[in-house]
């Protein structure tokens, strides 16, 4: 009975050790990534430009913005035909519309 509780006890322990094989090693992404990593993560998403009359108007992640609106902690400076150009504390982001696809309406 000894003996089958400590090779229990030992087979507990192995898996309680063994990792997971899909997981990354810890702290792989500690080394490689900078603060301009970081902050290309949380790009926002542009998913439509539209032309209204009163100029164009964008979509970022759900949100209609215009020229001259905060998103989140950006601020958008332009929005064109196929990008739009935003600033976050000097820097200028550029993102493009990747459907360029004009679609006609009635």
């Amino acid at each position: 009975m000894k003996i089958l509780s400590v090779c229990s006890l030992c087979l507990f322990w192995c898996v309680i050790a063994q990792a997971d094989p899909t997981k990354p090693a810890t702290g792989w992404q500690a080394a490689g990534v900078s603060s301009a990593g970081a902050a290309t993560a949380t790009l926002p998403k542009l998913q439509l430009i539209k032309h209204t009359a009163d100029g164009h108007v964008a979509v970022l992640d759900g949100v209609l913005v215009r020229k001259g609106q905060r998103f989140q902690q950006y601020l958008v400076l332009d929005i064109q035909q196929t990008k739009v150009i935003m600033d976050l504390n000097g820097e200028q982001l550029v993102l493009p519309l990747l459907n360029t696809a004009i679609k006609q309406y009635e």
